[in-house]
């Protein structure tokens, strides 16, 4: 156990270690637009269709080499087969931090807190035997890819990768997100 302790303190200690430090709190800020697919890779695909999103992002110098990331996003999901409703809106947030990979920058990996508040769609339905009739919130972790396509200037476009998994019972559920995203940086 001991070994193991020290090789995770090593190891930690070399990606502190780097000697360009130029990057400070809030040296930079940029703001995104992002869009793509949402696809439910557990049970509740059965009664919701895989759908497109939408959302906002705010990233930020946060430490070093470390980017803070904001996020708040919407998705509709079509209800499917027997269902009482036609449809759950769906509104995400994420928190978390990236960290640009120096083997093969500008590529980098994410992680963060999820939040996802939901409620039923119900136009033409009837959800009231639904436990989504008056909101549901659902907290969980994300792990991402960013992958930086173009860069010019101040913009930047890319394609991100999500996997989700919410705390959900009886069971987890997870998602796969896939987007692209047009980048500007603020300063």
């Amino acid at each position: 156990m001991k070994k193991i302790l020290l090789a995770v303190f090593l190891l930690t200690a070399s990606l502190w270690a780097k000697t360009d430090s130029a990057s400070v709190e809030f040296a930079h800020a940029s703001i995104a637009v992002e869009g793509g697919a949402l696809y439910l890779l557990d049970d509740a695909g059965q009664n919701l269709e895989d759908t497109y999103y939408g959302l906002l992002e705010l990233d930020y110098a946060f430490f070093r080499t470390w980017i803070g990331v904001v996020q708040m996003g919407y998705a509709y999901l079509p209800t499917t087969g027997d269902v009482a409703f036609s449809g759950i809106h769906q509104v995400n947030g994420r928190v978390g931090l990236d960290y640009p990979l120096p083997f093969v920058s500008p590529i980098a990996l994410g992680a963060g807190f999820s939040c996802i508040w939901m409620r039923a769609d119900d136009e033409g339905g009837n959800a009231s035997k639904s436990s989504l009739v008056d909101n549901e919130s659902e907290f969980g972790f994300y792990v991402r890819l960013n992958l930086p396509i173009l860069n010019w200037d101040k913009w930047r476009l890319g394609a991100k990768v999500y996997f989700e998994r919410l705390w959900t019972s009886p069971e987890t559920s997870e998602t796969a997100w896939f987007g692209f995203y047009l980048q500007r940086n603020l300063w």
